[in-house]
């Protein structure tokens, strides 16, 4: 009898999924403005989170408004694990960069370029590539670095006298967060001033010099605020009898919430609520583009 014939299996094929992932898992960030590039940094340091097990360094490079300027910055740039990111609006050193980086076989985006060209186009006109317009950019940032300065002279009650200078007045207790949400606004370049309402203390009389519609009371729910002050107290110790105790914290917003409304004042609830959701809900409740 024959031999019946096994069928022989096919050879197991090679997977041909390719894998993203590079050899080289440490990048260096450098990015490259003629201002101060405090934007571009920032969205360089956000897309720099967003990948698991690389890790970047991002190192900025400000201020070069010539091309000798971007030239020397290239040429210190170590090609292993870079990346280059620029906002130049001068053609030629878009140029230098690009060709640098294409000897130097280091990756590149122009991240001016892509949106210009998106606006020229949806516009019909041509950019006019102006540099000195940059110093624009440094005007700005000099704005936020005044307004931090401003808030940090204001913060908690300070620099009552000069209240009428403030963008935003920020009232409340103890404890519902009117310093860091100031700071925050401070760095967005709103003057912003916070005054804190002790029950022995009262609202202050230099409330009254506070620019008209540009106050707003915060305020929390009272177990939430009570945690709060209960976890300051066991690690500095209580200011007060009753700084944590919750029938007080009851009474102590209920009466100050009262005043926020005879004042006329808006008041938003910042429970649950970030800083920057704070912010947020400050700029819009108080009408004020940012």
């Amino acid at each position: 009898m024959a031999k019946k014939k096994t069928a022989k299996k096919p050879a197991a094929r090679k997977s041909k999924t390719k894998t993203n992932a590079p050899a080289h898992r440490q990048f260096t960030m450098h990015v490259i403005t003629a201002s101060t590039g405090d934007l571009l940094n920032r969205f360089a340091a956000v897309a720099a989170t967003q990948y698991s097990g690389v890790e970047f360094k991002v190192v900025q490079h400000r201020l070069k408004k010539t091309l000798e300027d971007v030239g020397e910055t290239l040429a210190r740039i170590d090609p292993q694990g870079a990346i280059v990111i620029h906002g130049l609006a001068d053609p030629n050193a878009k140029r230098l960069v690009r060709n640098t980086c294409v000897i130097q076989r280091i990756p590149h985006f122009d991240a001016t370029g892509p949106l210009i060209e998106f606006i020229a186009d949806c516009v019909g006109v041509l950019p006019d590539n102006d540099v000195a317009r940059l110093h624009q950019l440094d005007a700005a940032y000099q704005q936020r670095i005044e307004a931090m300065e401003f808030t940090v002279q204001h913060d908690d009650g300070l620099g009552l006298s000069t209240l009428g200078d403030a963008d935003i007045v920020i009232v409340g207790v103890s404890r519902v967060s009117k310093s860091p949400t100031s700071l925050y606004l401070g760095s967005r370049g709103f003057r912003t001033a916070n005054v804190s309402i002790a029950p022995e203390v009262g609202f202050p009389a230099a409330l009254a010099k506070a620019p008209k519609g540009r106050v707003v009371g915060l305020t929390m729910q009272p177990r939430r605020l009570q945690e709060i002050r209960a976890e300051r107290a066991q690690a500095f110790g209580s200011p007060g009898v009753d700084y944590d105790n919750l029938e007080s914290v009851i009474r102590e917003l209920t009466e100050v919430e009262a005043e926020f409304r005879r004042r006329k004042w808006p008041v938003i609830d910042v429970t649950g609520l970030t800083i920057e959701q704070t912010a947020a809900r400050i700029l819009n409740t108080l009408g004020i583009v940012g």
